[in-house]
């Protein structure tokens, strides 16, 4: 399923639950779905600069060396941040490095959800996803210098 279709797909399951405070009970929801990241994946270098709460990234793929199959294992500290971890981890999670590249993530926007992160929580989302398409932007070049 695309990106777009997803994210659709998010935004009318947040939409028809109701108000911001329904919307939030989704997210919590989700957070308890999230996967937590084993101890030894919590380094240094799987933190996201740029974040309130400490979000841990491990990134892979799990695929041809075309760029094909990301696997994002992700986890936070904060409830609501691992909420967004699990709906990116929806989004991404076995697409191509360019589909990662070229999408738009803009679930928070159009839902409640706008209202209930402050301009430093919706700062540390970006920085998320920022960190996660540097890394396709990575397997993309090295893909193109023949290292991928």
């Amino acid at each position: 399923m695309l990106i777009r279709k997803i994210q659709d797909n998010i935004v009318s399951e947040m939409l028809s639950a109701g108000g911001s405070f329904e919307q939030y009970d989704i997210l919590l929801r989700y957070a308890a779905e999230l996967d937590e990241l084993p101890e030894p994946l919590k380094t240094e270098e799987s933190l996201v600069e740029g974040c309130q709460s400490q979000v841990w990234l491990h990134m892979r793929w799990d695929g041809d060396e075309d760029g094909e199959g990301f696997v994002l294992q992700a986890d936070s500290d904060t409830l609501m941040v691992r909420g967004v971890l699990f709906i990116l981890s929806r989004i991404f999670n076995g697409k191509c490095a360019q589909e990662i590249v070229d999408c738009e993530i803009d679930f928070i926007e159009k839902t409640d959800l706008a209202y209930i992160f402050d301009a430093k929580r919706q700062t540390g989302v970006a920085s998320i996803v920022s960190t996660i398409k540097l890394f396709c932007e990575s397997a993309l070049a090295s893909r193109c210098n023949g290292n991928f």
